[in-house]
């Protein structure tokens, strides 16, 4: 049964995971050299998604809100996510939420180049008729395969990584949110202007109803990292930017379905 996580001021080098091992640093170093689980692939180590607009049923019946994130590791449930994002990588994906099947996924991209069917056909991106505008209106018209922003961050209450899936209305909000506070907002030493990676800021991770029929991701830039947190979001950052160690293709389990939140007649208005 889904429970609420009470959501509590850390800082990014605090944890509030009672299993935590207080370990020296030569020690944590020495273990991490031995590869202990080099056997496991992304396939076998899923990080945990962090998902919305969820058709969850609890163990007495009742919908988990839409306008609360569900953990579908822990299948606890927050309100808002402090954390600190170090990735964003974009996708692309077919699906449909059908009522009493679940989310039917047709086909989906890693690359943005190649997608891969359900059956296992590869089929090329630029040719592809679903991304591409047809006749009609709205929802008629609109592209059935969309782009997805994989969000990859840390939660700052228990150090544990994780996966938010924007796509649809919620884009927007993450490209907003970008431009606002990291894309071209590095002044650099030699002149001209940089990227800021997303690790220099603390971010909020909220949901808005604009109608009761779904969600959208907000996004809340809380306070500036230090310097030492920006260097170990940094080492965090390499490590996970490595697409061989993240799958963002997996779907929740069948009875965590998280529906694609588009309506696009909502999106083109807004």
């Amino acid at each position: 049964m889904p429970k609420k996580q009470k959501q509590t001021e850390e800082t990014a080098l605090t944890t509030t995971n009672e299993t935590a091992l207080a370990l020296p640093d030569d020690l944590l170093d020495e273990l991490a050299e031995l590869g202990a689980l080099d056997e496991l692939d992304k396939e076998d180590r899923p990080l945990p998604f962090w998902i919305f607009n969820a058709k969850i049923k609890t163990e007495d019946e009742s919908w988990v809100p839409k306008d609360m994130f569900f953990n579908t590791v822990t299948e606890l449930c927050k309100d808002d996510i402090d954390c600190v994002l170090l990735h964003l990588r974009k996708t692309r994906r077919h699906a449909e939420y059908i009522e009493g099947v679940g989310t039917q996924v047709y086909c989906r991209s890693e690359d943005r180049i190649e997608g891969i069917t359900e059956d296992g056909e590869v089929r090329a991106c630029d040719s592809c008729p679903n991304k591409n505008w047809g006749a009609g209106r709205g929802r008629d018209a609109a592209p059935k395969c969309g782009i997805v922003y994989n969000l990859i961050g840390i939660d700052l209450e228990d150090q544990t990584p994780f996966i938010v899936r924007a796509k649809s209305t919620s884009l927007k909000p993450v490209q907003k949110y970008i431009a606002r506070h990291f894309a071209g907002k590095m002044k650099r030493s030699k002149g001209g202007l940089g990227d800021f990676p997303l690790f220099v800021y603390k971010t909020r991770l909220s949901l808005r109803m604009p109608t009761d029929n779904y969600s959208v991701l907000t996004l809340e830039n809380i306070a500036p990292c230090s310097e030492d947190e920006i260097r170990e979001f940094q080492a965090l950052y390499k490590y996970f930017k490595d697409s061989a160690r993240v799958r963002t293709d997996i779907e929740p389990a069948e009875n965590m379905d998280e529906t694609d939140n588009a309506d696009e007649a909502d999106f083109l208005a807004d």
